[in-house]
């Protein structure tokens, strides 16, 4: 059974400031992410605003050209459980099922996007449908641009953001559906979206969904009541984020456990995560005592 004093699973920017700060603080760390990469969805963040001006990956990049080799990292290898007895079982296709101790362990697993799924929408469960993250990894990473014309389902940062990217790589946009009544966002991507001119429907609500098996509409009912049919071909739900904590919710609040990251909740800024992820691996370096040891 491998053994370290902290656990952290979750490798993207709270867990890599968190292994940095434990690793810094003479602590022995094991960090474990299922992705083949560090860096969670930054690699796929294209756009600039992270710590000023740098895209996500430029972010990533720095963050990572000061990272220890102390640190015993496993990619691809995904957390199946964690145990009451300070233990978890872990699993990779190089390593199969195994087991790691620990003495203190820091979730950073991040957040999950709220699926289509969730929301009730009446009609088919046509082809076309994404969450908008998984829209952005697509465009981003493989360079596949999701068919138009598209309906974003949310104004959130990630909404407005890939209404103007996917405008830029050349897709119809042809509305943002929001169920708030004032578009949300941060000011800057509000106004990166003002000059695009695509219609935004505050106040609204998606009701269904046509085509079968691929999209062809979506039916949203108006502010005012109307129910207005939109032709398209992709569907984006950006519809927010909850932290994802599933892997602990049974362990109620042991005193081992951390939370960092969007995990423990939503956060806007990176800068704010990358803040956390050091605070909690200072915390639990600093609980760490003789009896850990015995």
């Amino acid at each position: 059974m491998k053994k370290a004093d902290i656990l952290i699973i979750g490798g993207g920017i709270a867990g890599i400031q968190a292994a940095k700060t434990a690793c810094a603080l003479g602590r022995s760390v094991l960090l474990i992410d299922r992705n083949p990469r560090l860096g969670g969805v930054l690699p796929q963040c294209t756009h600039r605003g992270f710590a000023g001006a740098l895209t996500g990956p430029e972010y990533l990049a720095a963050q990572l050209a000061d990272f220890p080799a102390e640190v015993q990292l496993r990619l691809s290898t995904a957390a199946l459980s964690v145990g009451s007895d300070k233990t978890a079982v872990l699993s990779s296709r190089a390593d199969g099922v195994w087991r790691a101790a620990f003495s203190r362990l820091i979730l950073a697993t991040g957040c999950r996007e709220v699926a289509a799924g969730a929301l009730g929408l009446g009609g088919t469960r046509p082809e076309g449908v994404y969450t908008a993250g998984q829209a952005q990894a697509l465009l981003n990473l493989e360079g596949i641009v999701p068919p138009g014309p598209i309906v974003i389902l949310g104004s959130g940062d990630l909404g407005l953001i890939m209404a103007a990217q996917l405008r830029e790589a050349g897709a119809e946009v042809a509305a943002i559906v929001e169920k708030k009544p004032l578009c949300g966002g941060l000011i800057k991507n509000r106004r990166r979206l003002e000059p695009l001119h695509i219609p935004l429907y505050t106040g609204a609500s998606l009701r269904r969904l046509a085509g079968s098996p691929r999209l062809v509409a979506v039916e949203v009912l108006t502010e005012d009541g109307r129910a207005l049919t939109i032709p398209c071909r992709s569907l984006l739900i950006a519809a927010g984020l909850q932290p994802e904590q599933s892997l602990v919710r049974d362990l109620g609040e042991p005193d081992w456990l951390y939370l960092c990251g969007n995990c423990r909740q939503i956060h806007t800024m990176v800068e704010s995560v990358a803040a956390q992820g050091a605070q909690a691996a200072m915390a639990a370096s600093n609980e760490i005592g003789e009896e850990d040891y015995d």
